[in-house]
């Protein structure tokens, strides 16, 4: 293929890929904010299906400037060279000059990801929750349901009666956004123990479920466990759910 039409056609799929970023990332954070996950869908995908979009299309235009730049390294390497006065011969080496971009370009990525991973931190009891208030505040959903009270014991419980409570204390640090521990409470099954880790509930056995020490803020080995202390009324609900078989 000639040289001119390839880095045509390299360009035009850089700004489609550039493009497509910036319309998924303007659906994840405005008609689909955080939260939005179980409640809403555009054109058939969730929020999460629409996260993989983005992340693709971002590996893609990745991939394409790395294109880029490898068409164009003789070209990038002589002028630098020559701007920073690093060439002492006219042919510079473009092998070891590689070598060092994909170094420096690693330690940055490795860096970068590693920080990330050990600035992770839960927020502090009294702004738990202020993030998923704002979003509500900003967006058309609207605010989780507040659980009515246990009535009598022949009221039987489902998820959807539960799920409000775990909602509106527990998704801003275990929801799409954020999984500390790796736990998301919008995803019923992860209270079963899948993937090899052992289940928070135990059905029809809450004196057994690792849940409701959780939520009565009795797990002293969990760090702020007093910060995961829900109202008697909640922990209350919770265990009757269990208790009838956590359906």
């Amino acid at each position: 293929m000639n040289r001119t039409i390839l880095n045509i056609v390299i360009d035009l799929v850089a700004a489609l890929l550039f493009v497509g970023m910036i319309a998924t990332g303007y659906l994840l954070r405005f008609p689909l904010p955080p939260g939005s996950n179980k409640t809403h869908v555009l054109w058939g995908l969730t929020r999460h299906q629409w996260g993989d979009v983005h992340f693709w299309i971002s590996l893609g235009l990745l991939v394409t400037m790395l294109i880029h730049l490898a068409l164009h390294w003789n070209w990038i390497v002589t002028v630098i060279g020559k701007r920073c006065h690093l060439l002492k011969t006219s042919q510079p080496s473009l092998v070891r000059s590689a070598i060092w971009t994909v170094v420096v370009f690693t330690a940055i990525c490795v860096g970068f990801g590693w920080m990330a991973r050990r600035d992770v931190e839960e927020m502090a009891p009294s702004l738990q929750g202020t993030g998923a208030m704002h979003q509500r505040k900003h967006s058309r959903l609207p605010e989780p349901a507040t659980a009515p009270p246990v009535k009598a014991d022949s009221e039987h419980l489902v998820w959807k009666d539960i799920y409000p409570i775990l909602e509106k204390h527990c998704l801003g640090c275990h929801g799409p956004q954020r999984q500390l521990a790796g736990f998301r409470v919008d995803v019923f099954q992860a209270f079963f123990g899948p993937d090899a880790k052992p289940p928070l509930i135990v059905a029809r056995q809450s004196g057994f479920s690792p849940l409701i020490e959780i939520v009565s803020g009795q797990r002293p080995t969990m760090g702020m466990a007093e910060s995961h202390k829900l109202a008697e009324t909640d922990v209350a609900r919770i265990r009757a759910w269990i208790d009838q078989g956590a359906e």
